[in-house]
């Protein structure tokens, strides 16, 4: 028996003879293939071939009025590449010699053998699916080749690629305006080293030479250079090896960026991209990822601790690809429960299981000609796994309960907080969905690792928050921005967000001060900070304790107490915290609240 993607083949029978016409029909569907459609005549077949596509043709050489040369021709002239089988009561070689010149695939001689005709069949459609696949992977590659030359030619960075010998084999767009300025020699075809010369840039040499020869990238290496026309420029050069894809390599590929205008800090930088907010260095750099990534519809992985801003650069992606104008259908892998994720995915056919009452479009046919974001990608099971594979690869699926496929062309942008990674490593994750996802990946960093950052956050909060709550908050005080400001974030920015929208709940004025920052925000201060002696400052009246000397968590905890009149239930509300917290924090802070006077 042939195999289930076989006996779904459509096979089209060309015969004058209505008798063998049915015989072929039998033997073919009873072998399982399906559907069998049957013509008499060249016009019939020609219809037919017209109306749907087709895995095999059987036709008899000889047809009323017309033959099966003919219909070779016009098979050509219309673009159909199934394999085609003659039959003839009279074979010869001139006549065999024009069938595979026309492309006859084979051709079976009359009286024609079951077991000849299923044989001839079983081959022509086993050829037929591997030249399909094979056509098809062309295809992806294809695709895939233009992606990534549309990615190298749109980067705002000089890149190079050179071979062994470093003669230099490309050069997007940015490297020929950078080397015109720099060196005009340096260009494609020239040798990397001798366009250097043997100033500056000559140290260039070296790094190349130890990629060469250890394989290990050099990530940073900043150089200062003049140009012809004697400006000075300071430019950051990153080389790795280019790889081959056999474990080996057979040149270098160079990265190139100008940092002379970035010299100034904060000089032409943007603070913002869409609704994203940052100044920072490492910002800047998600920024440019989002503008060339957005122009092609390469899958992206985003990547990042929780609340770094995944979701938004989702939505930044999406407004800066040619899909802005159609939908952007997020969906959180981790708030569906398991036996729910395929169906709202992939949508389900009315009664495929118990309480599906009617068909449901799931969220992929949602988002057709748009962007569909997975959040959360690196916690789906491995069924769900092994069917976003699928969909990824082929851009097809099939909703829960039907048997036909559905085509949709959509963008997908995956996000996770976990090393998806070490979880191939672990066995956790499948190495082939990885790299389908990971063509591009952006890494947001934490907030803690762009502190410049902190303030200009927190401005942009307390704009919304003090606009919404109906406040008339117009800063923050030069105490309170240091504590934000030396705070290592493990909440990254929705921890910033939550901690900013509080303390405009909790501000009674137009700033918001130290008293308005939750505990663990204030609490986090130097050692030298420190009190030498908490049980002076704990056996002194709230008033009399110094503000510089004070532990600042007694201090807030004793002025808390101290506007509450003592009552513990008022203090706690104040604090922003429970009750049974506060009791923790004055065992642990040995507060002697017997020996304090309110």
């Amino acid at each position: 028996m042939p195999d289930d993607e076989e006996t779904t083949s459509a096979i089209l029978v060309v015969d004058d003879e209505e008798s063998l016409r049915h015989t072929f029909q039998i033997f073919l569907k009873r072998q399982g293939y399906a559907p069998v459609i049957m013509a008499s005549t060249l016009e019939e077949a020609v219809s037919a071939m017209t109306s749907r596509p087709f895995d095999l043709i059987i036709s008899d050489i000889v047809l009323e009025g017309a033959s099966g040369i003919d219909l070779l021709k016009r098979a050509k002239e219309l673009g159909i590449d199934c394999p085609i089988v003659m039959v003839t009561g009279y074979p010869n070689v001139e006549t065999a010699a024009d069938a595979v010149r026309l492309g006859a695939f084979d051709y079976i001689p009359k009286p024609v053998e079951k077991e000849t005709l299923l044989r001839t069949a079983r081959l022509a459609l086993q050829q037929y699916k591997l030249t399909t696949e094979k056509k098809k992977a062309e295809r992806e590659r294809e695709q895939y080749r233009s992606s990534l030359e549309t990615i190298f030619r749109s980067v705002t960075d000089a890149i190079l690629t050179a071979d062994l010998d470093l003669n230099i084999l490309k050069m997007n767009p940015a490297a020929h305006i950078l080397c015109r300025e720099l060196r005009p020699q340096i260009t494609e075809g020239a040798n990397l080293i001798t366009s250097c010369g043997s100033d500056e840039l000559c140290s260039i040499k070296e790094d190349v030479e130890k990629v060469l020869r250890t394989g290990i990238e050099i990530t940073e290496h900043r150089l200062e250079c003049t140009t012809p026309d004697n400006r000075q420029k300071v430019l950051s050069v990153c080389i790795a090896p280019l790889e081959d894809g056999k474990g080996g390599f057979h040149g270098i590929v160079m990265v190139i960026r100008d940092m002379t205008s970035k010299i100034p800090q904060l000089a032409g930088r943007r603070s913002s991209l869409h609704r994203i907010i940052g100044a920072s260095d490492a910002m800047q750099t998600v920024y440019a990822m989002i503008e060339n990534v957005g122009r092609v519809d390469t899958t992206v992985l985003v990547t990042g601790e929780s609340g770094t801003g995944k979701e938004l650069v989702t939505e930044a992606l999406h407004l800066e690809s040619h899909r802005r104008n159609r939908p952007l259908v997020k969906v959180d892998c981790t708030a569906i429960p398991e036996n729910l994720l395929e169906s709202e995915l992939f949508g389900h056919k009315k009664g495929s299981f118990t309480g599906a009452d009617q068909d449901r479009m799931g969220r992929i046919l949602q988002a057709e000609g748009g962007t569909l974001f997975l959040d959360e990608i690196g916690d789906i099971s491995p069924m769900m796994q092994l069917r976003l594979l699928r969909f990824l690869q082929e851009k097809t699926f099939y909703p829960v309960g039907r048997d036909t496929p559905i085509q949709v062309d959509v963008r997908v942008i995956g996000a996770t907080n976990v090393n998806l990674k070490k979880k191939v490593q672990e066995g956790g994750f499948r190495e082939d969905l990885y790299f389908r996802l990971r063509v591009i990946d952006i890494i947001l960093p934490p907030l803690r690792e762009r502190q410049d950052d902190v303030l200009l956050l927190s401005d942009h909060f307390l704009q919304k928050f003090s606009g919404k709550l109906g406040k008339t908050i117009s800063g923050i005080s030069d105490q309170a921005k240091q504590l934000l400001s030396a705070y290592h974030w493990p909440g990254n920015i929705r921890e910033l967000e939550h901690v900013i929208e509080r303390a405009c709940v909790l501000c009674h004025g137009t700033t918001i001060s130290t008293e308005d920052l939750p505990l663990e925000v204030t609490a986090h201060q130097p050692a030298q900070n420190q009190p030498d002696s908490p049980g002076t400052i704990i056996s002194s009246s709230p008033a009399s304790v110094p503000a510089a000397a004070a532990n600042p968590v007694t201090e807030r905890i004793l002025t808390a107490l101290s506007k509450a009149g003592g009552n513990k239930a008022k203090a706690a509300r104040l604090l922003g915290m429970d009750r049974s917290t506060l009791y923790r924090k004055v065992r642990e802070l040995e507060i002697d609240l017997d020996g304090l006077k309110f």
